[in-house]
């Protein structure tokens, strides 16, 4: 009994240690089942995720795949959708789109099959065939020139980015594009084939950039320089003061004399400073004016000729004011004169002047409203033709110890104060009377002659630009 029982517990144990070998091997022979039995069906079938074209052909054979891909392209149609709403659509039926295979979804059954399936056949497998779709490409044409897009009610045109009229306060603006609703069909077309071999659902119009944009817009350059220039110039502000009137020169009236070219180049009408300069000149000029004075003697008079009160140096003005204009200068600016008067309005000789009456050949020399030399004096020679002439006129400078020459004579003088040419005052040291009816026989060659005090006292307080009235 013992010796049967120890052979059982023996034969037991061997049995038992054999037992994990042959569950491996069992193992091995049912994964090795598996992969001949799955590599022999998907030798004729495409793997699980696989899509061709758009259409899922998992697990599919060639027939399958086809069939499948052709049912794709019997329902297939785009849609597209543009601005405003607008949309279209293009049934596949229309323009007979349908799949030719020729050999390659073999080809790609094939180039599966290359691939070690454990590793690929779970993948996500997405292929194209080059042949396919096949359509008819005149049809297509037509169906997208049949479009809404391209229908007149659909249809706006473009409108380029341009730059505004000039408003005060603002200036000059960059009026924005439009950019309406207009296809430009060839690169429609285009992308209408791209989709349709690729057998997209939609095709969105703005996507593919196909509406004919603005040639300008609010960034395109030329259009922020000009305007950027126009501002500049149209933005300067010259003002100018007239004693009490003011003319003030801004956008309002410089933005008349700019324009710009068809390339959008600004060109500034120097013609306009002209005409501005030429106005403040006609109206602001006293040169040469008749005026009313009041004489010392309590009388009213019109004095007429002489060439004294503003004039306006216009060459020099237009050619300044141009360079602030164009500069978007802003100040206040005193215009270039010829020459100047003592204050601006219909009294432009103030209260410092010489009064000249020649009947009394008597003299008044004003300051500041104060009298500071009344004289007399001696004119020139009425009888030799020498009349001394009226007018008004500004003293044109003063000079000690000048000599004064003519045709038939050298005067040494320590004071001279010309005013209207070779004829001025200067003290006259050769004559001991002056005053009363001298200058009608005995006068000087057109000078007012003074006594020495006299002239002295005018030379210490008179300047260049002080007016001299002689009636």
């Amino acid at each position: 009994m013992g010796n049967v029982s120890l052979g059982t517990r023996r034969s037991k144990q061997k049995t038992s240690r054999h037992t994990p070998v042959f569950i491996v091997l069992g193992l091995i022979f049912i994964l090795a089942l598996i992969y001949i039995l799955v590599s022999f069906y998907y030798n004729t079938r495409f793997y699980i995720n696989t899509v061709i074209n758009g259409v899922d052909t998992s697990n599919m054979t060639l027939q399958e795949a086809g069939e499948a891909i052709q049912r794709e392209f019997k329902t297939y149609y785009l849609t597209l959708e543009g601005r405003n709403g607008v949309k279209g659509i293009i049934p596949g039926e229309y323009f007979d789109i349908h799949a030719i295979f020729d050999g390659s979804l073999e080809d790609l059954l094939l180039m599966q099959n290359n691939f070690k399936w454990p590793l690929e056949l779970f993948k996500d497998h997405r292929m194209s065939i080059e042949t396919m779709p096949k359509y008819d490409e005149d049809l297509l044409k037509q169906l997208v020139a049949d479009l809404p897009f391209f229908q007149d009610e659909n249809i706006i045109e473009p409108v380029d980015a341009c730059i505004s009229d000039y408003v005060k306060d603002s200036g000059y603006e960059i009026i924005p594009e439009v950019y309406g609703a207009k296809v430009n069909y060839e690169i429609l077309f285009k992308a209408v084939k791209n989709a349709v071999e690729n057998l997209e659902p939609a095709l969105d119009l703005e996507e593919v950039d196909c509406y004919i944009k603005p040639d300008l817009t609010t960034q395109s350059p030329v259009l922020v320089k000009a305007v950027d220039e126009l501002n500049k110039i149209s933005g300067a502000e010259i003002i100018y003061e007239f004693g009490k009137d003011i003319e003030i020169l801004d956008g309002n009236q410089i933005s008349q004399w700019l324009s710009l070219t068809d390339d959008y180049e600004v060109v500034f009408d120097k013609s306009g400073v002209k005409d501005f300069v030429d106005y403040i000149g006609k109206t602001y000029n006293t040169f040469g004016k008749t005026r009313t004075f009041k004489t010392s003697y309590g009388t009213t008079i019109t004095v007429k000729g002489g060439d004294y009160g503003w004039w306006l140096n216009r060459p020099l003005e237009v050619e300044e004011l141009t360079e602030l204009i164009l500069a978007g200068e802003k100040l206040k600016r005193e215009p270039a004169y010829f020459q100047t008067a003592q204050q601006y309005g219909d009294d432009d000789i103030g209260n410092t002047y010489v009064e000249v009456n020649l009947s009394a050949q008597r003299l008044f020399f004003y300051k500041n409203g104060k009298l500071i030399v009344e004289s007399p004096f001696v004119s020139g020679n009425v009888s030799r033709g020498y009349a001394t002439p009226t007018g008004t006129y500004p003293i044109q400078y003063k000079e000690r110890d000048a000599i004064l020459t003519g045709e038939d004579y050298a005067s040494p003088v320590d004071y001279w104060m010309p005013f209207n040419r070779g004829i001025g005052f200067h003290d006259a040291s050769w004559r001991s009377a002056f005053g009363k009816d001298i200058y009608k026989t005995n006068g000087s060659h057109g000078c007012i002659n003074m006594p020495y005090n006299a002239a002295k006292t005018m030379f210490e307080n008179i300047q260049r630009g002080v007016a001299v009235i002689v009636y």
